[in-house]
């Protein structure tokens, strides 16, 4: 934009000199001309020589500031317009970059809006889970009383039969399941323990649940790691499926599931 405003200054100057030329050529043939078509009718009419330098004079003084006044003006409306053309240039490059950041701001807020939805719903989703198990587990809560021990879930003790199929929540810090029970519950139950020897051991599994998975990898590290090994289980992002590989192996002590060997698992 800059070269092309120079560009058209040098132009106009150049027309302006031109014209202040050809100007100066037109007033210098005019006075000639005048010159000798005085100088003719004075010498019918007269023999006194006519004066011409004045008129000569006034026409050159006439013509001298006209010419420059002619090229400034010049040069301001090519000015102007040089300028104009590039302002608005300027303005429309800016209309297409804010809106452009316009959009990119509208999209990622409503990426922002979808995953807080998703979050908002999961948390729903286990609160109302974790209320309808409260409220009925008054057969479960017979079965743990014993002062330490971090819930009252019903965990089931070595003089049921063999083979059961035990639904397990996290682990907490001491390796050892927080709850235990018979059902599913979404929110909570994360793996599946098969009993054996009696029902004081057993072996797990993560849930084979599209619901129970995806809650469990919104935040691998407090609901997976504790219970399960592999390489990158850390990070999940990306991931919607969990694949059990090796399972995992527990014990009955004290009324809960104590970890003895974590399970071996991969994402997909």
């Amino acid at each position: 934009m800059k070269k092309l405003f120079i560009i058209a200054i040098i132009a106009a100057a150049c027309i302006t000199v031109a014209a202040q030329d050809s100007l100066l050529w037109v007033s210098d043939t005019m006075t000639v001309a005048d010159s000798v078509q005085v100088e003719e009718m004075a010498s019918i009419t007269s023999t006194t020589p006519v004066q011409i330098e004045p008129a000569a004079g006034k026409q050159s003084s006439t013509s001298g500031w006209a010419v420059p006044v002619c090229g400034i003006t010049a040069l301001l409306a090519v000015g102007a317009g040089v300028m104009a053309y590039i302002t608005r240039r300027e303005l429309n490059d800016l209309k297409r970059t804010v809106r452009a950041e316009l959009d990119n701001t509208d999209e990622n807020m409503r990426r922002l809006a979808d995953e807080s939805a998703r979050e908002v719903n999961a948390l729903r989703l286990a609160l109302s889970t974790r209320l309808t198990s409260v409220q009925s587990t008054p057969a479960q809560a017979s079965v743990l009383a014993k002062p330490g021990n971090a819930t009252p879930e019903a965990v089931p003790s070595s003089r049921k039969a063999a083979k059961q199929d035990i639904y397990l929540a996290k682990p907490d810090a001491n390796d050892c399941f927080t709850r235990a029970g018979d059902r599913f519950e979404l929110g909570n139950s994360l793996f599946l323990l098969t009993t054996t020897h009696g029902g004081a051991q057993g072996t797990f599994v993560v849930i084979d649940n599209a619901d129970a998975q995806r809650f469990a990898l919104m935040m691998p590290a407090e609901n997976l790691t504790r219970a399960c090994a592999g390489d990158g289980i850390q990070i999940s992002t990306g991931k919607t499926r969990i694949v059990t590989d090796v399972p995992g192996e527990a014990v009955l002590d004290n009324g809960l599931w104590r970890i003895t060997r974590k399970a071996m698992i991969h994402y997909e």
